[in-house]
């Protein structure tokens, strides 16, 4: 387009810090993980037990009963995570744009802009296309097992007062957050939080960024989102002045190189214009847990 100004770069466009693919572990993909992967859940309750020879002292003279029989108490089943991809596509005319790697990088560097909060959101809501297809995710309240048996979708175990839902201070709702991952799983998780709520957060001083990365007290992993809705695990959004917050065992992902358009096969001939694509795929997983609560925010009074 003609005009007398001249043309500049904008300023370099800077991602948002703790992010999803930033906290997820990036395990060794293994071949065609791009239709999904399975994997073996062992999430051990354990127990305790004693030497029935043991001779405890005392005014019973020191009898003990004989020890009750161990029993299984590892739960274990298959879990699944299906792929969904990320895309950025816009359209212009073919003149001008240089060659197929510049119009490549055009593709690519509007994915850069947009893939991280797409992939967010659709680990947050299910939805890829408007389809509820990427499992497992984090607000969910049916379980979902797909024709072999495997669990694709666990159901988020929500924060409650017999079987009503309590909005909880965002201080105690980390501490039960943390407490049912003790529980279900032992180790570090995740902790994923909307970013409108983040402010609440850092205001209680109830996280601390070490390097890049925000850790919960405990030392769990926290991802923060401006595409996490902050809804329930039945999709209902929260009330004003609220938001759901949720933990997991530790999130895992895999991610694709970017694909690109090339631009005899993107050419449009009817409109004229080169469709510029770029895409990735993504999977994303966590053993064990899903647990959600509703949390009050604000900044505290005193």
């Amino acid at each position: 387009m003609a005009s007398a100004r001249p043309i500049v770069n904008p300023p370099a466009f800077t991602p948002l810090p703790y992010g999803l693919w930033d906290v997820a572990e990036h395990l060794p993909a293994p071949a065609h993980w791009q239709a999904g992967v399975t994997w073996i859940d062992r999430c051990p309750a354990g127990d305790s037990t004693y030497d029935e020879c043991v001779i405890v002292t005392g005014s019973d003279g020191g009898a003990v009963p004989e020890p009750p029989a161990k029993t299984d108490n590892v739960a274990q089943e298959f879990r699944g995570a299906t792929p969904f991809t990320v895309f950025a596509e816009f359209d212009c005319s073919p003149v001008g744009l240089g060659d197929e790697a510049a119009i490549n990088a055009l593709a690519t560097e509007a994915l850069d802009r947009t893939e991280a909060s797409q992939a967010e959101l659709a680990f947050w809501t299910g939805a890829a296309g408007g389809q509820t297809v990427v499992f497992p995710h984090l607000a969910a309240d049916t379980e979902v097992v797909d024709e072999h048996g495997i669990v694709l979708q666990p159901v988020a175990t929500i924060a409650a007062s017999g079987s009503d839902i309590v909005t909880l201070d965002p201080a105690v709702a980390f501490g039960q957050l943390g407490h049912q991952l003790d529980q279900c799983y032992g180790g570090l998780g995740t902790f994923y939080i909307p970013r409108f709520a983040l402010p609440t957060f850092i205001a209680l001083r109830v996280l601390e960024d070490r390097n890049g990365t925000l850790y919960t007290p405990s030392g769990h992993k926290v991802v923060v989102s401006g595409m996490f809705p902050g809804t329930s695990p039945a999709g209902d959004d929260p009330p004003e002045g609220q938001a759901w917050i949720y933990a997991t065992g530790p999130v895992f992902g895999y991610r694709g190189d970017v694909l690109a358009t090339r631009r005899n096969e993107s050419f449009d001939r009817a409109e004229n214009t080169v469709k510029m694509i770029a895409e990735r795929t993504y999977v994303f997983g966590f053993p064990c847990c899903l647990f959600a609560a509703l949390t009050d925010l604000g900044v505290p009074t005193v």
